[in-house]
Order: C-alpha cells, then structure tokens, then sequence
C-alpha cells in the first residue's frame, strides 16, 4: 500500500511552563502540500523493516516506532516500509511525525483496523504529539501535549515556506524557551485565530501568525536573526514553524505568496511556494 503524507505548518504555536517532561501547547495548525511517499508491505511475521531514510538509525525513527506499536497493540504481523523524502527533516514542518502517522494508516487499512479508535489514538499519541493531527490533516488547534485536537473546517491558505540546511533541535528550542525572561515570550490570540480562519479572512489570519518558541530560537541562534531582520526589511510577515527551521508568509492568493518567495529567494533564501490541503493523507 503506497500513501501520500503531507507536511505541517505551524500558524501559531504558544508554549507554556512544563508539566513533568512535557510543554503543554496552543496550536494552530494546517497540513500543507509538501509531502512524502511511503510504501508500507505486510510480512508474514512480526517484524518491521525501514528503508530510505538512513539519516535516522532505524529504532529511533518514528515510522518504525508507530509499525512495533501497532503490531504490539493489535497483536498484527509485521511490515516493510519504504519512505521517499520529500517533507525537509529538523524543519518544523512534521515529517518523522507524518511518516509516522502514514504506516499507521497504511496497517490499519492492511489489518482492519479502525483509524478512530482510540488504541489507534493511543499509538499516535506514544510515537509523537502531532501525530494524531498528522493522521487525519487539514486544519486543526492542538492542546495540551499536542494529541488533544480540535478539527475545523479547511480554509485555503498560500505560504511561501524558507528552509535551512541548518537549526536547533526541538530539545534545545523549549529548553531555551525555558530560559526566556517572561516579558520577552510571546503569545498568539488563537481564539481570533480560529474565528478569522471561520471566515476565511487570510489576511487577518497572516497577522496573527505567532511562534512562541521563535524569540528563543533567534536569542540563540543568528540564522534565525538574520532572516527576519530580512523579511522585515523586505516588508513580507514571516514567523517560524514548530521549533524550525523553517519559516513561513502566509498569504490569501497563490500569486502574493509566489511573489514573495521571488524576492525572498532574490536574497538568496531557499524558498518554495505551497498550499494548504484539506488532509493529511493520499492513498497513491
């Protein structure tokens, strides 16, 4: 069974003080059509293999963790998965959470499982905080750790995204959140949010986009300064997404959104044009 998993934005991410090893969240986020391609085989016996992503030792990536889950909570055979990159790694945008949340579509189709149940939920949920969104996609607001989602109704929404062959890790992101003075934290009205994303005012939506982790990662770290000292100047409204590195413009027509990504890219930034989609999943 082969499957199409799209990427994540961020619109807005608020971060609050952590309760035991987590960080509860306020999230708003949308699925965007930057995508991998996972092929999941089912074996005769209980094992589980990954090829194509040997960036990551196979037992620390997520599409492995979600496969031994699943087999351990439904007592399934085993898989072989492929995966063919195309969602940028250490990014923000979700993709160890979107393979993830791929190989659990794909062996609840190969062994009967229902995607809503809740020992289904309870997989996502172990692998990863946003894979329950990832599963299903769109548009969502997510609490608490990330697996409390609120879906909503899709908008189309137009993003000229700029990646970085570099950035922090999401470990070194909150712990550097965690040292940010009070007064330099910052939060998103994700209440305005949502309702503005309800009528389909983009443009508002674009001014509400708000990454708490953003003013930690840029006291650390100069990529982060230099680009939004560029942006600024270039009057285009960026914000980060996830813990980064990646960050985004938001937009209401494709044609502003591939405007700035020209000039974005005139100052020598690697940037893509994308667009929301209303899901998270494509069977190929």
């Amino acid at each position: 069974m082969q499957v199409k998993v799209y990427a994540k934005l961020n619109l807005s991410l608020n971060v609050y003080p952590a309760s035991g090893k987590f960080h509860n969240i306020d999230s708003v986020v949308t699925s965007v059509d930057i995508c991998d391609t996972v092929t999941v085989t089912p074996r005769a016996d209980k094992r589980v293999t990954v090829s194509g992503c040997s960036s990551v030792p196979v037992r620390q990536n997520s599409a492995y963790k979600a496969a031994k889950l699943f087999v351990n909570a439904f007592d399934s055979c085993g898989v072989d998965i492929s995966i063919c990159k195309g969602i940028p790694l250490s990014a923000g945008l979700g993709g160890s959470s979107a393979d993830a949340a791929a190989v659990i579509y794909c062996m609840c189709a190969l062994y009967g499982a229902d995607t809503n149940d809740n020992s289904v939920r309870s997989v996502c949920a172990q692998v990863g905080s946003d894979v329950n969104f990832m599963l299903r996609g769109g548009l969502a607001r997510m609490r608490g750790k990330g697996d409390d989602v609120q879906f909503l109704p899709y908008c189309p929404l137009y993003c000229a995204v700029v990646l970085f062959d570099r950035g922090v890790s999401s470990a070194v992101a909150y712990s550097a959140w965690d040292d940010l003075p009070a007064q330099q934290r910052v939060y998103a009205d994700n209440d305005a949010l949502v309702r503005l994303l309800h009528s389909g005012d983009v443009k508002g939506v674009s001014r509400l986009c708000c990454n708490g982790l953003q003013p930690a990662v840029e006291r650390i770290d100069g990529y982060a300064r230099a680009f939004t000292k560029f942006a600024r100047g270039a009057e285009i409204r960026v914000a980060m997404t996830g813990s980064g590195s990646a960050y985004f413009a938001m937009f209401s027509s494709l044609r502003q959104a591939q405007t700035a990504a020209e000039i974005l890219r005139g100052g020598g930034y690697n940037a893509r044009v994308c667009c929301g989609v209303p899901c998270g999943i494509v069977q190929l």
